[in-house]
C-alpha cells in the first residue's frame, strides 16, 4: 500500500503540470521581517538585585555589545514612565561608553565630578534614580544621545536611548565632543533594568 502512494504522488504532480494548473513548492522563506519580539528576561528577586549592586550604587552597563540592538525592542508596549531631564552636553569628562543606572548619593557625586558640568542638581533617590548614558568620544560635532522613553514592565525598566549620527552630507565642527545626557525616573520598586539601543541618522542637505 505504501509503494502504490509513493508511486502516485509524482504521477499527479506531472498530471497538474499537464494540465496547466500551477504547483506552489515550499521554498526557505528569506524575506526580512525585521525584529523579532522576545519574552522578558526573568523577574530578579529583591535579594539577588541588591545582592548584585555595586556598593557605590551605581551600575554600567557600558562594557555590554549593543552593536546588533539598533532598533531592538523586545518588550512591546510597556507602562511609560516620566522622565525629568538633568541635562544634554556634548562637552563633557566622560570618554567613554556608558549606561549608567545611579541610586544614591555618593555615586551620584562621583559621576558629576567627572562629568563636569557645574552645580549638581539634587535628586531624591528615596522615590528616584538617575539614568546617565554617554556616547563616547566622537571625532567631530553633530552627534547626540538622549535617554528617548522609559517604561516598565514586571518589575523591570526598560530604558530606550537613540543615538543621532550626522548624514555623509552635514557639515559638522572638527572638535572632540563627548556627548552625554542625564534624566531622573521614578524607582517604582525596579527589580532590574536594561538598556534599548537606537541609532538615528540626521538628514542634511
Amino acid at each position: 500500500m505504501i509503494s502504490r502512494l509513493v508511486y502516485l504522488i509524482p504521477t499527479a504532480v506531472l498530471a497538474a503540470c499537464a494540465g496547466g494548473t500551477t504547483m506552489r513548492v515550499a521554498q526557505d522563506d528569506t524575506t526580512d521581517y525585521g525584529p523579532v519580539a522576545l519574552a522578558p528576561e526573568p523577574e530578579v528577586a529583591p535579594d539577588s538585585a541588591a545582592a548584585a549592586a555595586p556598593s557605590s550604587g551605581v551600575v554600567d552597563s557600558g562594557m555590554i555589545d549593543t552593536t546588533n540592538l539598533q532598533g531592538y525592542a523586545p518588550y512591546g508596549s510597556a507602562p511609560a514612565v516620566q522622565i525629568r531631564g538633568i541635562g544634554q552636553w556634548t562637552h563633557t569628562g566622560i570618554q567613554e561608553r556608558r549606561r549608567l543606572i545611579i541610586r544614591d548619593a555618593n555615586g551620584w557625586a562621583e559621576f558629576w565630578s567627572e562629568l563636569g558640568a557645574g552645580d549638581r542638581p539634587a535628586v531624591d533617590f528615596t522615590r528616584d534614580l538617575v539614568v546617565a548614558v554617554a556616547a563616547g568620544q566622537q571625532a567631530s560635532g553633530g552627534h547626540e544621545i538622549a535617554v528617548d522613553k522609559v517604561s516598565q514592565r514586571n518589575g523591570e525598566l526598560i530604558i530606550e536611548v537613540v543615538e543621532t549620527l550626522p548624514g555623509p552630507n552635514c557639515m559638522t565642527t572638527a572638535v572632540l565632543t563627548q556627548p552625554v545626557d542625564v534624566v531622573v525616573v521614578p524607582a517604582v520598586n525596579a527589580l532590574g533594568w536594561s538598556f534599548v539601543e537606537r541609532q538615528d541618522v540626521r538628514g542634511c542637505r
